[in-house]
């Protein structure tokens, strides 16, 4: 009886860190595996369907909260602290070890505070935010040799331009996403996807306001909390919009359709437009070109083919967790 009351409430500890700060931490390894962020939890789906907590630390001795994980230049998964005071490096077997800053050093921009996404170039470079909510929002760029350098973002708002003169407002709990040719995509605002250029020229690729639900062309799209982000080889980009609960696409000529969801709440599988979502934030593509999706609220993964069908993965189950 004790031991079944204690894994009641470690269970509902786990849902409560998970479902009251969301993220869209969820990625896929060579292999096919799939790793969610939740909470003070990494969790990895075997292709089986079986999960297992790889990563627990429920007394914050290392971390406080998991929001985003992003793979590393060699192909590993990394994932950073709530508190904004490192990158942690992560094995398939949940052995940790530190990825930014490195071991020994101390570095002034913290990374990940508050949930605020961040992303990993191929070269080891780190893309992090700076904000002040309602005053500035900007994204730097930390070197592996921890030199930093100033990307784009000024004053708190909305507006294209370069460098400086461009404007985002509230990226917290959304992505940043690199693509193919070294483009960073980033959600802002729980309205829009915005790019950058390599150059440091942001321009809104789609989205307006006010928010809701419409496929089309560019800025005449919707969405209504737009959070996580992956971006296929192609240059073609899905996205978890989380409000309208489906799954969409914006292709490299600026059009946004709808993937999976019929737009009703709900864990329905089938057919790309009669399934169902719950509230997705995460997004990630596997190797054999199936899109994964994080519903971190019901800790579920979900699974829609090439093909368009979608089927449940499997929702995370407590497990012996390494650290």
């Amino acid at each position: 009886m004790k031991r079944s009351l204690r894994a009641v409430l470690v269970w509902m500890v786990f849902v409560a860190t998970a479902g009251s700060h969301p993220g869209s931490g969820i990625a896929v390894d060579a292999q096919g595996r799939v790793f969610i962020a939740a909470g003070a939890h990494i969790v990895r789906f075997d292709t089986n369907g079986q999960s297992q907590v790889i990563v627990s630390d429920p007394r914050n001795e290392k971390f406080f909260q998991l929001h985003h994980i992003r793979r590393a230049p060699d192909g590993g998964m990394v994932t950073a602290s709530d508190r904004g005071d490192g990158i942690w490096r992560f094995t398939s077997e949940g052995k940790l070890s530190r990825f930014y800053p490195p071991p020994n050093e101390d570095r002034a921009l913290r990374v990940g505070s508050g949930g605020d996404p961040f992303e990993v170039d191929a070269e080891g470079s780190v893309y992090a935010i700076n904000s002040g909510q309602f005053r500035f929002t900007q994204i730097f760029r930390i070197s592996p040799r921890g030199r930093i350098s100033f990307v784009a973002g000024g004053a708190w708002g909305h507006g294209d331009g370069t460098g400086a003169q461009a404007k985002f407002a509230d990226v917290h709990g959304g992505s940043l996403a690199m693509g193919p040719d070294g483009v960073l995509y980033l959600t802002d605002d729980r309205l829009y996807l915005r790019k950058i250029s390599r150059d440091g020229v942001v321009t809104t690729v789609a989205g307006g306001a006010p928010g809701g639900f419409a496929d089309g062309q560019g800025q005449q799209a919707r969405f209504d909390n737009p959070m996580g982000l992956a971006v296929e080889r192609n240059g073609n980009i899905f996205v978890a919009d989380s409000g309208n609960h489906r799954v969409r696409k914006l292709t490299q000529d600026g059009l946004v359709s709808t993937v999976a969801g019929s737009g009703a709440r709900g864990g329905m599988d089938g057919p790309a437009q009669t399934a169902s979502f719950t509230e997705p934030t995460g997004v990630a593509i596997g190797p054999d070109d199936n899109l994964y999706v994080l519903e971190v609220e019901k800790l579920r993964v979900r699974k829609i083919s090439p093909e368009g069908i979608v089927t449940t993965i499997g929702r995370a189950a407590l497990g012996p967790a390494t650290r």
